[in-house]
This record gives structure tokens, C-alpha cells and sequence, in this order.
């Protein structure tokens, strides 16, 4: 590769950091929002639900418009769409604040297939590093999200417009840069994902319980992200920590286990590793929701990192153990083991969070977070039934002549 190609595809990727960055959070915006203003918890819950499900489920219909040389285009349209998160502080009418969020899950469902096959272009001996180069970038923007809003909201009196500038200058620069990865010629005859294709992943219970584990865990992330802030601010914990300085922990814990769960399930066993880390989150959800108040900031934001890194560990983890299961058909196990659990666990995890607060008078997100944590037994009890790392190695080993 020439020295110019080289500083393409840094260029690039470098673009595609920032990109998932601003683009996550945008995202990470309406769970504090909804606090700050008091809105009804069951309507705001039904909202993310609603739009999460349509605009997540779209990533099918945009990453195929993506594979047919759309990327860059889908990829600036998703950001500009993402902005209107920035807008939430202007208005609190339900059906203003639902077409808003709709336009940003759609901006999402566009963005997140159509950038990441750009990275996954960009080079052929590196696409883990650079795929979780990538995935931090959207990590770290989502941990910075409601911190950041919240202090903008407060300080410059509900004018958060300005918010929008970053990504739309952003948008500009990709609009004049020629992104390394962003046009691939469709690929006649290149296998379609359909129900057919769906159906055959399903008809392998592995698959399936790896897909109910997923659900389950992706629930309880998606509820905690939108939940959070309430429970907090209800038990009388101070401004900066209710209003992003906990989901901040939370987030990062998830994303300092990003690379690290890929080498533990390597050495130990990716059964083993999702057992454990199934474990410990429940653990420490738990000891968070039933200690009404921490006063030591260190040991909550610990908990809450712990928290986070542990049920963190199960989507890549999930993911790559499917490869494993079904190396013939990479797409379709990303298709179900993220677009599709995405758009189930963020429709149950915060719609059906949002409806369980209507049961309870006193401290009701935290018992509505306690009910939804069920899922981590479902979860506990299929990780111990998958099958070990040893049983699949024998599967792909070329039999005997």
C-alpha cells in the first residue's frame, strides 16, 4: 500500500471515529432530556420504544442501499438526522418531541450499517482493530452525551441548537473529501438477507439461545441507559451525577471491555466468559438498585463501571461466537445478533420500562429496572447451555481422508 493510500485510509477512518462519535451522542440525549423536563415516563418510554424499533429495524433496508454504492451519502443523510436531537430542548409536546426522535432513529439506522462497511473496507488484515477503533468512537460519544447536554441545557437556558454545529460541519468535510471504502460496486449475484435466510438461523437452537441471550441483556443495557437518570434523581443523588455523570461510568465500563471480552473468550472459553459476565452484572445491578443511596461517588461510579463492562462483554462476545456457528453466513448473523436484537431490546427496554413505573408510586423506576433484571436468570441458564468452544473446534476441523 502507497504512502497516499495509507493516509486515505487514516483519513477515513478517522472521519468515521468522529462520524459514530457525534452520531451516538445525538443519541444519548433523549433519556436525560425526558428527566430534566418531567415528562410522563410511560409516553417518553413508548416514544424511544416506538422509534427505536422502526428506525433500528431500517438498518436491513439502509445497509442494502448501502452495499449498492450509497455509503457515503447514507452516511452524511443518517448524521443530518441524528441533529435533531439538538432540538428536543425546544419543545415538550409529545407529537413534536416523537417526530424528532423518529428522524434521529432513522438518521442512526442509516448511519451505523452504511459506516460501518466503510471500515470494513478499509483494510483486509486489520478489520478488528479497526472495526473496535470504530465502536469506541461511538462509545465514547454516548458516554459523554447526557453530561455534556445536561450542562449546555443548564447553562445557556434550554438553547442547545448550537449542539447541531459539530455534525453538520462534519457532513461538510465528508462532502468534500473522497472517504476511502465509501463506493463498492454491487456484487451480482451477492446472497440477499431474507426471511429465508433468518429462518435458517433460527433453526439452530446454539443460534437461538445466543439470540434470547442477546435480547434479554440488550433489554436490561437499553432500560438502564433510559431509566437511570430517574432513579437517581428520585433518590436525591446530586445534578451532575443524575444528569450523565452515572450513565457516564456506565457507559465507559461497556466500552473498556470491548477488546479485552475478545481475548478473555480467546483464552478461557466464550461460554465460560458469558456465564461470568452474566453473573456479575446481575450482581451488580442488584447491589445498585437495592442500596437507596451511595455516598461515596467513587464506589458508585466503580459500581456502575463494573456494571456496565460486565454486560457490556455479551454483544461482542454473542456476535463473534455466532461467526463461529455459522461461518458461512456473516451478514445474517449480524443482521439478528444486532439489528435485529437492537430493535427488540431498545422497543422492550425502555418502552416496557417506561410502562412498568405506572405500577409503583415510590421509587418506581428502580422497580421497574428490578422487574426487567429477570431477564438476567433467562440469560444465565442459556449461557450454561451453549455449547463449549471445544465441541465447535471439532466441527471445523477438515474431517479425516
Amino acid at each position: 500500500m502507497s504512502n497516499e493510500s495509507k493516509k486515505n485510509v487514516l483519513v477515513s477512518l478517522g472521519l468515521m471515529w468522529g462520524a459514530h462519535f457525534l452520531c451516538d451522542f445525538m443519541i444519548g440525549i433523549w433519556p436525560v432530556y425526558k428527566t430534566m423536563v418531567h415528562l410522563d415516563l410511560a409516553v417518553a418510554g413508548m416514544i424511544y420504544g416506538t422509534c427505536a424499533f422502526l428506525g433500528e429495524g431500517m438498518q436491513l433496508f439502509f445497509g442494502s442501499l448501502s452495499d449498492n454504492g450509497y455509503r457515503k451519502t447514507l452516511v452524511m443523510c443518517g448524521l443530518l438526522g441524528t441533529v435533531c436531537s439538538a432540538l428536543l430542548a425546544y419543545t415538550q409536546e409529545y407529537s413534536y418531541l416523537f417526530l424528532l426522535f423518529m428522524v434521529v432513529c432513522l438518521g442512526s439506522g442509516a448511519f451505523h450499517p452504511s459506516a460501518t462497511s466503510v471500515i470494513g473496507t478499509l483494510t483486509r488484515r486489520r478489520k478488528g482493530l479497526f472495526i473496535t477503533i470504530f465502536a469506541s468512537g461511538g462509545a465514547v460519544g454516548m458516554a459523554a452525551s447526557q453530561i455534556v447536554f445536561s450542562q449546555v441545557y443548564i447553562g445557556f437556558n434550554g438553547n442547545t441548537a448550537f449542539l447541531m454545529i459539530p455534525t453538520l460541519l462534519l457532513v461538510a468535510t465528508l462532502y468534500f473529501t473522497k472517504v476511502a471504502g465509501s463506493y463498492q460496486a454491487p456484487k451480482v449475484g451477492k446472497k440477499r438477507i431474507d426471511f429465508e435466510s433468518i429462518k435458517k438461523f433460527f433453526s439452530k437452537p446454539e443460534l437461538r439461545n445466543l439470540y434470547l441471550m442477546q435480547v434479554t441483556n440488550q433489554t436490561i443495557f437499553w432500560a438502564t441507559i433510559f431509566l437511570l437518570p430517574d432513579v437517581l434523581i428520585s433518590r436525591g443523588y446530586p445534578n451532575w451525577i443524575s444528569f450523565g455523570g452515572a450513565h457516564m461510568f456506565f457507559i465507559l465500563g461497556a466500552a473498556f471491555m470491548m477488546v479485552p471480552s475478545g481475548y478473555l473468550a480467546d483464552k478461557y472459553s466464550s461460554r465460560l466468559v458469558l456465564f461470568v459476565a452474566t453473573l456479575m452484572g446481575m450482581t451488580t445491578f442488584y447491589m445498585f438498585l437495592f442500596v437507596p443511596y451511595i455516598e461515596s461517588t467513587m464506589l458508585l461510579g466503580s459500581l456502575l463501571f463494573v456494571f456496565g463492562a460486565s454486560v457490556g462483554v455479551v454483544n461482542p462476545v454473542s456476535v463473534a461466537f455466532a461467526y463461529r456457528m455459522m461461518p458461512e453466513s456473516p451478514g445474517i448473523v449480524s443482521a439478528v445478533l444486532m439489528g435485529l436484537v437492537w430493535c427488540v431490546s431498545e422497543a422492550i427496554g425502555p418502552g416496557g420500562g417506561g410502562l412498568l413505573t405506572t405500577l409503583f408510586e415510590q421509587d418506581a423506576p428502580a422497580k421497574a429496572l428490578a422487574i426487567l433484571g429477570t431477564g438476567f436468570l433467562v440469560s444465565i441458564a442459556v449461557a450454561a447451555r451453549l455449547p463449549a468452544d471445544a465441541a465447535l473446534e471439532e466441527e471445523e476441523e477438515p474431517a479425516e481422508a
